[in-house]
């Protein structure tokens, strides 16, 4: 069941002070509309009915998704992560993230039913490339989608506000898969934050074997 929070909240902009649903908990089964929501990136959005003044509010809460077995704890910057996984989620995959773009991120990974952190080692691969091409030093990625016998990422530039899509064969999946399967990776039993900066120590540690 999804648990709601009702708090007051004042408009910076002109005082008005209104009631603001927040959700401490979402469970995609039971709330498909919340997790619509997540997939529209506006789960956030709040906006003034006296000024129409238009905010992105940040929160924690925790997302669950029992036909998928797998719960997402969200922890915006600037938050702790209090959570602990209960022993009815033991056996669920646990993930922690930042914003809904990477909550976004993992809906569509584990509802295709990919590894999120085979996905994690392409996105690392593909990410050096697109670096060297477009001569930048940093870039955000987001898995998109597999198309045939390819898989999709949106990248996002600095300084460009619409993401570009570059696409690597599946088969770089699948050596990915390979290179976990060598090194015996196991998830922990807590959450676990797979980013860039994991899918670099896996490659160090598969480089040592």
């Amino acid at each position: 069941m999804s648990t709601e929070i009702t708090k007051d909240i004042v408009c910076p902009q002109c005082g008005e002070s209104q009631k603001y649903r927040l959700y401490a908990g979402i469970n995609a089964q039971e709330n498909p509309e919340l997790k619509q929501r997540i997939l529209d990136e506006t789960l956030f959005d709040w906006r003034c009915q006296r000024c129409n003044y238009f905010a992105a509010m940040a929160y924690p809460f925790l997302y669950t998704d029992p036909q998928g077995k797998y719960v997402v704890c969200v922890t915006p910057a600037g938050s702790k992560n209090t959570a602990q996984p209960t022993p009815a989620v033991k056996d669920y995959t646990k993930r922690q993230v930042k914003n809904l773009a990477e909550l976004k991120e993992k809906i569509l990974i584990l509802d295709g039913g990919y590894d999120d952190v085979a996905v994690e080692l392409v996105k690392n691969a593909l990410c050096s490339i697109v670096k060297n091409t477009y001569k930048v030093n940093r870039v955000h990625a987001y898995f998109s989608r597999v198309n045939q016998e390819e898989m999709e990422f949106a990248i996002f530039l600095p300084r460009k506000a619409e993401p570009v899509y570059h696409s690597t064969k599946l088969d770089v999946y699948k050596q990915s898969q390979e290179v976990l399967r060598a090194l015996d990776f196991v998830d922990p039993e807590g959450f676990l934050t797979v980013d860039a900066k994991l899918a670099r120590q896996i490659i160090e540690d598969y480089q040592d074997i």
